[in-house]
């Protein structure tokens, strides 16, 4: 399950970098054609859609490295013996959390797609194809976090190694 989850998670960075390149494009195209007064329809729009797709598509990876924001001062100041058991408390928060949100997400996505949801403007957007790829990333992200609940972290394992004198 690791190594698949890992699979999925070097595909969405990839491709998270590649459409990066994609809003890059976008944002100097559109400021390059405001300057010459000839502004292009929904150029900024699209950015704000492929920003929001790499975002969530980044979730899992970064997961994965276990480098989203945490509070470590609490863990820290544990003695070694309980800081694999705070670790497991906190990262089975961290699933169940994850979890609400992904399910959020998903009822997000149904009903802009039932509803037909989208961005009125000259050409009228879709919303729901932007959120059925966020319900992906969202997954994704679910399914590391289950595999790192179970993944024990170097601090965990460096606490079964060291006897605790306190």
């Amino acid at each position: 399950m690791r190594v698949l989850v890992h699979r999925i998670n070097q595909f969405l960075s990839g491709l998270a970098g590649w459409l990066m390149v994609v809003m890059m494009s976008l944002l100097v195209t559109d400021v390059v054609f405001r300057s010459f007064g000839r502004p292009l329809l929904l150029m900024a729009e699209l950015s704000v859609f492929v920003m929001m797709i790499v975002i969530y598509l980044g979730f899992s990876r970064c997961e994965e490295q276990r480098e989203h924001v945490r509070l470590e001062f609490v863990v820290n100041a544990l003695p070694a013996r309980h800081k694999p058991k705070v670790l497991f408390l906190a990262n089975l928060l961290a699933v169940t959390v994850i979890a609400l949100l992904f399910y959020a997400v998903t009822r997000s996505a149904w009903s802009t797609f039932q509803t037909g949801s989208a961005i009125a403007g000259a050409v009228d957007i879709p919303i729901w194809p932007t959120q059925f790829i966020m319900v992906i990333g969202m997954g994704v992200f679910l399914l590391q976090s289950i595999v790192n609940l179970f993944t024990p972290t170097a601090e965990q394992t460096e606490a079964d190694r060291v006897p605790d004198f306190e």
